[in-house]
């Protein structure tokens, strides 16, 4: 597995130095390592542990960085990455898309609390994102509310064989105090001079160590701090150290490690290296700080901003020796069970092959209902040939109880009639964007859906080249002689799915129905098509006559209407024109109960195509009337199936509103004889 991992520069640094760990623990070919950065003091040592690096301006914080996104696409596509793992957000930018339309998958590790949500939401588009801590994590979920399965914790770790653990009591005879970290004022390094004066009044051989440099940025803070030294005359008790890259070094003689932050800490890894060495640590009660410290027991954790809290857990560890070893010993036995570099790069090894080996997947099929249901076998078949995937569902809201129980789909996302609109579209993309989808199949293929595929980013996206099907990475040539298999299995071939079969299906539920039919033989007949295609209705005189056609030559049968609320007042009209009453279930059953009243019915007649699909995948034997729309383009081919056409020339119209002189004539044109004859015909077939 080859893997690129992405940073601004490789100069020193806690994350810098985390990159050449993992390029020399993985050195053993099991992970094979590059590195993109902006160069710097950690270079040769990643060249001596046998990485390449690749040099790129991936540091410049500039609109001008994403010019970078065909470099690094190249570099990715050449050495056939598995993965791009950014720890940075210049970096997570120009990386995120150079890995779309890309066979890598992208992973970001979120060192920081970031507090700008634009500029920091990248970093919550890795298909996984490690955090450090607990308390990233949360910040990170809360913040850009991705969901939990993305986040991981992998701490950050410390190499033992660095640091040997100095006994306290070897300790005990040392005045020396050290605070490492960069000078900057959420480190709270003011209110740790205020606490060390009352020290030093108390034993004035006390020495203090700051080690750390500031940033340009900085400078006004540093001499503030130094202007408290100078007022409290600790010139020769304080002392700021500079930058320093041996930490071991500097740990070994230390009598304590304090850190008196006041701003939530992500993490702190210079406090588990402290407890590594022996050195007791005092530190502030904030962020990941309180995840490695447990009060008392191998830490001491001060109240923020406050100095004397925070010379009070200092005095407690120079007067209390037992007390101090005790917490020594503890610390050091939590960082060899949690914290080792061997613990935490084998979880973040986990992490990659997670990564690569599972698939997220979203299939949009917004509308209609009769369309969603000439899906479900290629979601089936999705569902064989990534049997790990996350699959999920993008559909109308109103068809959702349809979709219990659906063995095909682990999710089902939900949009409103709106969602053609510019400003829904964008608030679904970002929420689905959050999911990091490897990728988006449309098999809606329309404007909206196009987009919506588009600005959710997955890494492949697949649909018709049709209206905005430029904008997928994958469009396929629409061949409007297709049948609706044939139509989706030349988008999922791009997968490598096939439908090996063809029929329609519906699942099994353990729902007990609802509604049930009484007894004896029923015939289902739909009485009305879609509110929005007045087109598709056979007239209530028709319907009409095939009912008595029925009653009179099938006299073991009985009839039960079918319909939804806007169907009520065709249904009050046929009821009242036939004796016996038809069984009238037109706007009492509910979608999530369809399903198995119609396994109650022998046959069904109907000019809807959601009925006439829905009652197929259930095993119902269908006689379908069309009208205004070709049935060879929305219909799957079965023994069990009849398709009746109305015979005039301005039939396959694709019009919801006639506009003949003669309304809805191509369905006029449909005799009742004809509906009864080949109704009689699949039920003498299926032997009823």
């Amino acid at each position: 597995m080859k893997v690129v991992q992405m940073v601004p520069r490789m100069e020193v640094g806690g994350v810098e130095k985390g990159v050449v760990d993992l390029v020399k623990y993985f050195r053993d070919g099991r992970i094979e390592h590059q590195v993109i950065s902006g160069g710097g003091q950690l270079v040769p040592r990643l060249q001596e542990y046998g990485a390449r690096h690749r040099y790129s301006a991936v540091y410049r914080k500039s609109p001008f960085s994403l010019a970078l996104i065909p470099k690094v696409r190249r570099i990715l596509v050449q050495e056939r990455a598995a993965i791009l793992h950014a720890r940075s957000r210049v970096p997570a930018w120009i990386g995120f898309f150079a890995t779309r339309n890309t066979d890598t998958h992208f992973l970001t590790t979120a060192h920081g609390m970031y507090k700008s949500r634009r500029w920091s939401e990248v970093m919550s588009w890795g298909k996984y994102v490690i955090c450090p801590s607990r308390t990233v994590a949360r910040h990170i979920k809360q913040w850009y509310q991705i969901p939990d399965e993305k986040i991981i914790v992998i701490p950050r770790w410390v190499d033992l064989s660095l640091f040997s653990c100095r006994p306290y009591s070897e300790r005990r005879s040392s005045n020396l105090i050290v605070s490492v970290g960069r000078i900057s004022p959420s480190k709270g390094y003011e209110y740790l001079i205020e606490a060390f004066k009352r020290l030093v009044r108390e034993n004035s051989y006390l020495t203090l160590h700051i080690v750390g440099t500031p940033d340009a940025s900085k400078m006004n803070y540093f001499h503030h701090l130094k202007h408290l030294v100078t007022r409290h005359s600790l010139h020769y008790n304080v002392k700021f150290i500079g930058y320093r890259e041996d930490i071991p070094g500097i740990l070994h003689d230390a009598r304590m490690l304090v850190a008196p932050s006041v701003q939530d800490e992500s993490f702190g890894r210079v406090i588990i290296e402290a407890m590594a060495a022996g050195v007791p640590v005092v530190a502030s009660r904030v962020g990941g700080y309180q995840e490695l410290i447990r009060d008392g027991r191998d830490g001491i954790l001060v109240n923020p901003r406050d100095s004397e809290s925070l010379a009070g857990g200092m005095r407690e560890v120079l007067q209390e020796s037992m007390h101090a070893a005790y917490m020594t010993e503890q610390a050091r036995g939590k960082v060899e069970r949690e914290y080792t570099l061997e613990t935490c790069l084998e979880k973040t090894a986990g992490v990659y092959e997670k990564t690569v080996s599972e698939k997220r997947i979203l299939v949009m099929k917004i509308s209609a209902l009769g369309d969603l249901i000439l899906v479900f076998p290629a979601l089936r078949a999705l569902r064989e040939r990534f049997p790990r995937a996350r699959i999920t569902l993008l559909t109308h809201r109103k068809f959702t109880p349809l979709l219990f129980e659906c063995p095909y789909v682990d999710e089902v996302v939900s949009v409103e009639d709106r969602y053609r609109r510019l400003g829904y579209i964008v608030k679904l993309s970002g929420m689905l964007r959050r999911k990091s989808y490897d990728y988006v199949i449309d098999l809606q293929n329309n404007r909206a859906s196009h987009l919506i595929a588009f600005l959710t980013f997955p890494r492949y996206s697949f649909g018709y080249r049709r209206r905005l099907g430029f904008l997928l990475s994958r469009p396929a040539e629409i061949t409007r002689s297709d049948d609706p298999m044939t139509s989706q299995e030349r988008i999922l071939r791009y997968l490598g799915v096939t439908l090996k079969s063809k029929e329609l299906l519906f699942w099994e539920t353990g729902e007990k129905p609802s509604l049930h039919l009484p007894q004896g033989n029923f015939i289902g007949v739909n009485v009305g098509a879609s509110r929005k295609w007045e087109t598709k209705n056979w007239p209530v005189d028709s319907i009409v006559k095939l009912i008595r056609l029925i009653y009179k030559y099938l006299p073991s049968y009985k009839v039960a209407l079918l319909g939804d609320r806007d169907s009520c007042a065709r249904a009050r009209q046929i009821d009242a024109a036939v004796f016996p009453q038809p069984f009238d279930l037109c706007g009492k059953t509910q979608l999530g109960d369809l399903p198995s009243l119609l396994r109650q019915l022998d046959a069904c007649v109907t000019p809807d195509t959601a009925t006439l699909h829905l009652a197929r995948a259930c095993g119902v034997p269908v006689v379908a009337l069309f009208g205004p729309t070709d049935p060879r383009r929305h219909t799957v081919a079965s023994s069990e199936l009849r398709v009746l056409e109305g015979q005039t020339e301005c039939r396959h119209c694709y019009r919801p509103r006639c506009g003949a002189e003669d309304p809805g004539q191509c369905m006029h044109s449909i005799e009742p004889k004809a509906v009864f004859q080949e109704l009689k015909s699949l039920l003498s077939a299926a032997g009823k």
